[in-house]
This record gives structure tokens, C-alpha cells and sequence, in this order.
């Protein structure tokens, strides 16, 4: 065993020969083998690229106790040891690690060449002819055989150096063959481009140690890109030029003609689609540029296009008033005039707060086509919303990606406007969670004749995707918009409705103590420090809150951020481990820091068109396979599984970001809302948590990070011009399919 600064700094080295190989995973590299460590034999878990016997492996990592199979040396990174001595190097070259060469040829090249063996077969290999019973094409193969072993070899010691270890080495490794060295070399951008998990930053430290200057204009080029694609992942459609600049220049710290330059280059070479503005300049990824235009097009061409056969809105009130009964509900003023408009349009908004009878409305759209003979389908952001949309609609509904039907081969849904949706009306409920390239797709596939109708809340916040297409399309004034205000009397007895409703107002909400509680529904829990906050909400979901009815597999907490003692991350852990902790028969599976065990309330962080799992999806392991490392998955309405490879795409969900629980709603919502969250807290995101509660909403902080949330009206804007060619064009609207938007 030997001992050496490992990569680290506090993790345990150890050096020894792969005995045997017991589970390899060839995607993602995860490897269970036991290691022979001087006089006693180890078992050593971790990612390796081709861990094979005889292999000599130096390993950085720690000593675990699993609860399944025993104690084990869990290591984050390794590296490749020449073997020495001469049993070694037989042992070594008969494992299987160069094609050709048995035990019977491993110890004649060694009785041979001596210590030498490895160096001959380094540097002149031809000298292989020496050995008895080697010829010329059997020499061929061998040295063929050697130098790609050794290829392989070089390549990971490429990437240690880089310091790229583990899965993140076999990925690339896997991805460029035997010309990894080469293409990063020559231009380890491609990483940030190919590679999901590898950033501009990772790449930039292998151009540095490579020697590619600051200034190469694949840099500055790949780092403007790269700054453009951190602004989609935070919900800008484009960047305006001079900001992306700006950006340019702190984060490669190079002069502005430069970069003003390698801006010009990416627009030349179709890379960045750069637009005129009034203010300037906009710097768009080309295909969201394209699809905002599209979007815009399609929109204007709706809302001046009558709807085929319609009844004008006064003829339908006269059918509504003559079928008073119609989905046994009497609709207010503003509710008549929501359903009226969306029947006689080819495209109507509804939009409202909660309370405000938007489900009654689907309700009685719902009921109408089907007794005016249209075909309706109904659809939604996400799982759950569809889910509850259909349970309150009395109709079938489904999400907006199934219902557009992923093509896994073609690499596009295979609804489009070329195979376009059957059905006449098309209701979308929490259309606030439609980002603009999403929005695209759906209005390609919509038929010629018929309409849709977009329902939600403006007042949430915006999509995760990029755009802010809903509040864009309210704000615009170029399609007909129903705003419901008016909050109906049971609503209105409810604390979380009127926090909500007074949020909107711009009102401060009110905080009912929890000691004080008699039969609110809306409770406030005060915690001084954010590090005691954790213990508050430990407690509050396994015992205060089952004590009031509602059990914690209906008790959903949100919180503002991922980091801190308060963030999702942390609430994870210990969540994880007060409900659903490790035991001697309950199986794991380990990806970095995550843990998955059966039970476990798990969240989908990514479009998986093949899987048919969109981003936001809730699911819950019921199964984990820990010697083959994957895990199924049950979801609303079917069972997934992932393998090591894809088990990043999964994070605990006991706590979620707000952001991610749009679209949901649950019996009881544990909202954190800390000072300590100073610099996310903003009126939108308060009400948009509150929003998430239906029975109960129990906000855990301090009163200076909730009204702190409360006063804050400003939102973190977005660039989107979305609206902007809406108003330039809604006046000219009858000429919409024209234009070039």
C-alpha cells in the first residue's frame, strides 16, 4: 500500500492490483472491484474507464461502511501505475488489458526482456521478434494492441492532469476515442459544447494548461456563447449586445474590440443571430430568435382570423342563459364573458388569481364544446396540473409533451404543422410555465381551423424555460384577454386566498402565528437564525403538521434557494433522512452526493424526450437495484427506469425549489422564507409559494424575509421582445401572415 497527496487534499490514497472486476458500467464508468493492497484485498467502488485484472490503479477516496455489503473504499478519482517487478508485469499483461497476449506469452516477453518489458514495449516495440515463437504478423497485432492500450492509458492521464476525474473522464473518453488529446489540444471548447456537465470554465482551465492564448478567438468565441446560454438557463431569450459584452469582458477578462470581433465572427458564421432594436442591439441564440418571430407570427395570425362557424359572443350568452344548467354552475359577469369570448375567438387568455373560478370556467368550456359537437383536448405544463386539471374538468387531459408526441428518431414531436393536433378547441392550463420554445412547438401543431384558448395566473412567476410568453401575451394587447378579479365567497374564506389577493394589491399579508392558530389556514412559524430554521421544518413536516391530519407524503416543502442551511440541497438530507432513512434492508444507489433509496420522493431536472420525463415531473423510487446502480421511478401515470448514466437527471424532492413547484398544487405547502434569502426574495415568488397550498400553507422564516418578499415588486426581468413585436404589429394584425416577425 502506498500513501501520496491525493487530489483532494483530505482523501485517503491507496495503490494496488485489480484482483477482480466484479460490476462495470460502460457508460458511465462505475466500477465495484477488489483491489489487492500489498498483503490484504479491499473492495473498491467508484468510476474508472476500463478497470480490467492485473491492472495496477493508485486510488483517492475514503472508507465507507455500506449498510448492504459491508465496509468499502469509496474513491473519487484514480490513476493508472505501471506495474513492477516481474510478477506484476506478467500478471499485468496477461489480464486481458492488451488483446493477444495470454499468461503463456506474458511470461515469455518477461523471462526475455526483464525489467525492461515495459519500456521495450514502449519504445521499440519491433524488438518483440526476439521472443520465441512471435512472428511478423503476430508482432503486428501485438504492438497494434499495445498502443492502443496505451492510448487509452494516456488519454485518462490527459484528463487527470486536467483535473477531470471519475464518470466526467469516462464520458469524454468515450465520446473522442482515441482522439480525446487531440480535439482538446486543439480545441477543448468542444467540451463545454458536447458534453453535458463540462462548462466554459472547465474548458478554459485545459486551454490554459495547453497553451491557447487568451486572446485565441476560439475562446472569446466560445466564452460569448457561453454567456448567452447561462442567460437562456435564466430566462432571457437574448442578451442585449452591449450587455453580453460586458459579460464577455468579465468573464475572460479581454479587451471589448476583441470580443466585438468574435461577436461579429459567431453572427457570420450563423453561431449568433444579432437583431436591430430601438435601444440597440439584441444577441440571440439563432433558434430562439426564431422561435420568438414564430411565435409572434402565429399569434398576430390567430387573433385576426375568425374562428370557423362561430356564434358572436351575444349569440352565445343567449345559449348560456337558455342552458342555465350547463355543467351545473351559474357563471358571474366575468366568468359569462371568459367563456363567451373563448368560444367565438380563435384564441383567448383568461387570467386570474386564485379563487377567481378558472376551473369553473374549463368546466363550462369543457361542457359547451361537447354540446356544440367540437372535439376539446385539454393539456397542461406538467404531470400533476394535468392531472388535477382533469380530476376538476370532468375530462381527459394530458401534458403538453405527450400530447405533441415525442419522435425519439426524428428528434422532434411528432405533432407539427405538417401532421397538426385533431380537435377543435385546445384549453392549456398554467400557461404561466410555457416558456416561448415550448409555446412554438404548440402553436405549430394547432389545425388551421381550430382555436385555443391559454389559461393561468400572470401574477406567478415566470417559466423556467426561456421567455415570459404568458405575461407577454396579457400585457400586449393583440389577443383577447379575460382578467378575473372577482374571488368567490368559499375562496374567500380562506387566509391563503386573501394573502394572495392582497400580494396582488401590494398589500402586506397576514402572519398568524402558529401558536395562535384556531382555524386558519395559513400559519406563520418564526425562526431567528437560518441554521435552527432546518430543525423547525424537520419538525414541522413529521410531526406538527400530521398532528393537524395531513401526513408528510402530502407535505411539500419550498424554498427559495438550492445552497445554505435552508436550501433545498441541505432540507434534502435531512428530510431524506427523518422519513426515509438507510437500513439494513433497504437498498441504495449512490451518484456524487446524491442518495436514492425505495420510497424516496424524487424530481425530474430535465427533458428526457426519450423517456417521455419532462423537467418538474414528481416521482417515487420503487425499486433500487444497487449492484446494477439503477432505480425505477413511478410517475403519474407510468414507471421509469435509470440507469448510472441518466440517475443524475433525478434529485430528491422532499424540498424543491418555488420555481420548480409551479404547476403543482399540494394538501399542505411548508414555504421557507427567510432574510437570509434577501437576494431571491420577491412579491411573485411569495405568491407564487402560497399559491402552491391547498388546504394548508405554513411559512417558516422571520417577518423581515417575508416582507421583505412581499414589498419587493420588482421582478427579475427577462429579455424577451415578445410583446414588443406584439404591440408594433397587433395594429396591423389582419396582415400578420405577411409580416416578418
Amino acid at each position: 500500500m502506498a500513501r501520496d497527496d491525493p487530489p483532494g487534499g483530505d482523501l485517503e490514497c491507496l495503490e494496488g492490483c485489480v484482483e477482480r472486476v466484479i460490476f462495470h458500467a460502460p457508460d458511465s464508468g462505475y466500477t465495484v472491484m477488489h483491489l489487492r493492497c500489498g498483503a490484504r484485498r479491499i473492495t473498491a467502488v467508484g468510476n474508472v474507464t476500463a478497470a480490467k485484472t492485473g491492472e495496477n490503479l493508485r486510488v483517492y477516496g475514503r472508507w465507507v461502511d455500506d449498510s448492504r455489503y459491508g465496509r468499502q473504499f469509496r474513491f473519487e478519482s484514480y490513476q493508472p501505475v505501471r506495474p513492477s517487478g516481474t510478477e506484476a508485469m506478467i500478471s499485468y499483461l496477461s489480464s486481458g488489458q492488451v488483446e493477444g497476449i495470454g499468461e503463456g506469452l506474458a511470461r515469455r516477453l518477461v523471462e526475455h526482456f526483464g525489467e525492461e518489458t515495459i519500456a521495450v514495449l514502449d519504445e521499440r516495440p519491433e524488438r518483440v521478434r526476439e521472443v520465441e515463437g512471435i512472428g511478423a504478423k503476430r508482432a503486428e497485432a501485438l504492438i497494434r494492441a499495445w498502443r492502443r492500450q496505451t492510448r487509452t492509458r494516456e488519454i485518462m492521464l490527459f484528463l487527470h492532469e486536467h483535473d477531470i476525474r471519475g464518470a466526467l473522464a469516462a464520458k469524454i473518453a468515450s465520446t473522442f476515442a482515441d482522439r480525446t488529446i487531440e480535439v482538446l489540444e486543439k480545441d477543448p471548447y468542444v467540451l463545454a459544447r458536447r458534453i453535458r456537465g463540462v462548462g466554459f470554465l472547465t474548458a478554459d482551465r485545459i486551454a490554459r494548461s495547453v497553451g491557447i492564448s487568451p486572446t485565441d478567438p476560439s475562446r472569446l468565441q466560445a466564452g460569448l456563447l457561453y454567456c448567452l446560454d447561462q442567460a437562456t438557463g435564466e430566462g432571457h431569450l437574448f442578451l442585449p449586445e452591449t450587455t453580453l459584452l460586458e459579460e464577455g469582458e468579465r468573464l475572460m477578462a479581454v479587451e471589448r474590440p476583441l470580443l466585438e470581433q468574435a461577436l461579429a465572427q459567431l453572427a457570420e458564421a450563423d453561431e449568433v443571430a444579432l437583431e436591430d432594436a430601438s435601444w440597440g442591439r439584441a444577441a440571440y441564440l439563432p433558434s430562439l430568435l426564431r422561435a420568438e418571430r414564430e411565435v409572434a407570427l402565429r399569434l398576430l395570425a390567430l387573433a385576426s382570423e375568425p374562428l370557423p362557424g362561430a356564434p358572436s359572443p351575444e349569440q352565445t350568452r343567449g345559449w348560456l342563459l337558455r342552458r342555465g344548467e350547463l355543467a351545473g354552475v351559474v357563471l358571474s359577469p366575468q366568468q359569462a364573458d371568459a367563456v363567451c369570448g373563448a368560444l367565438s375567438e380563435r384564441i383567448t387568455v383568461i387570467t386570474g388569481g386564485p379563487g377567481t373560478g378558472k376551473t369553473t370556467i374549463v368546466r363550462v368550456i369543457v361542457a359547451a364544446c361537447k354540446a356544440l359537437g367540437r372535439d376539446v383536448a385539454l393539456a397542461a405544463p406538467t404531470g400533476r396540473a394535468a392531472k388535477r386539471m382533469a380530476e376538476l374538468a370532468g375530462a381527459d387531459a394530458a401534458t403538453i409533451h405527450r400530447l405533441l408526441a415525442w419522435d425519439p428518431f426524428k428528434g422532434s414531436f411528432t405533432r407539427n404543422q405538417e401532421q397538426p393536433l385533431e380537435m377543435d378547441t385546445l384549453v392549456i392550463d398554467e400557461s404561466s410555465m410555457i416558456d416561448v420554445p415550448l409555446a412554438c412547438d404548440l402553436l405549430r401543431a394547432l389545425p388551421d381551423d381550430a382555436q385555443i384558448i391559454f389559461i393561468g395566473d400572470a401574477n406567478q412567476l415566470p417559466s423556467v424555460g426561456p421567455g415570459n410568453f404568458f405575461r407577454d401575451l396579457c400585457a400586449a394587447d393583440a389577443v383577447p384577454v379575460f382578467t378575473l378579479t372577482e374571488v368567490f365567497r368559499q375562496a374567500a374564506q380562506s387566509l391563503i386566498v386573501e394573502n394572495a389577493h392582497r400580494l396582488i394589491r401590494g398589500e402586506k399579508p397576514v402572519l398568524v402565528p402558529w401558536r395562535n392558530r384556531r382555524d386558519e389556514d395559513c400559519l406563520f412559524v418564526h425562526v431567528r437564525e437560518a441554521e435552527a430554521g432546518a430543525d423547525v421544518v424537520i419538525r414541522a413536516v413529521t410531526r406538527e403538521v400530521p398532528r393537524l391530519g395531513i401526513a408528510p407524503p402530502n407535505v411539500q416543502v419550498i424554498t427559495p434557494m438550492h445552497r445554505g442551511p435552508l436550501g433545498v440541497a441541505e432540507l434534502n438530507r435531512r428530510l431524506q433522512e427523518a422519513l426515509n432513512p438507510p437500513g439494513p434492508q433497504r437498498a441504495e444507489v449512490r451518484s456524487g452526493d446524491l442518495i436514492l433509496r425505495e420510497g424516496d420522493r424524487v424530481l425530474q431536472v430535465v427533458n428526457n424526450y426519450d423517456k417521455e420525463v419532462f423537467n418538474g415531473e414528481i416521482g417515487r423510487v420503487t425499486r433500487v437495484d444497487a449492484a446494477n446502480r439503477y432505480v425505477t421511478v413511478a410517475f403519474e401515470d407510468q414507471d421509469v427506469s435509470y440507469d448510472a448514466q441518466d440517475i443524475d437527471q433525478l434529485q430528491l424532492a422532499y424540498a424543491m425549489t418555488i420555481h420548480k413547484s409551479q404547476g403543482s398544487e399540494y394538501p399542505c405547502a411548508v414555504i421557507v422564507m427567510h432574510s437570509t434569502h434577501y437576494i431571491m426574495l420577491r412579491r411573485n415568488l411569495l405568491y407564487t409559494a402560497l399559491t402552491r397550498a391547498e388546504d394548508l400553507a405554513v411559512i417558516i422564516g422571520n417577518s423581515q424575509g417575508v416582507m421583505r418578499a412581499a414589498g419587493n415588486a420588482d421582478e427579475q426581468r427577462r429579455f424577451t421582445r415578445l410583446a414588443e413585436r406584439l404591440r408594433a404589429r397587433a395594429a396591423l394584425a389582419g396582415e400578420a401572415g405577411h409580416l416578418d416577425v
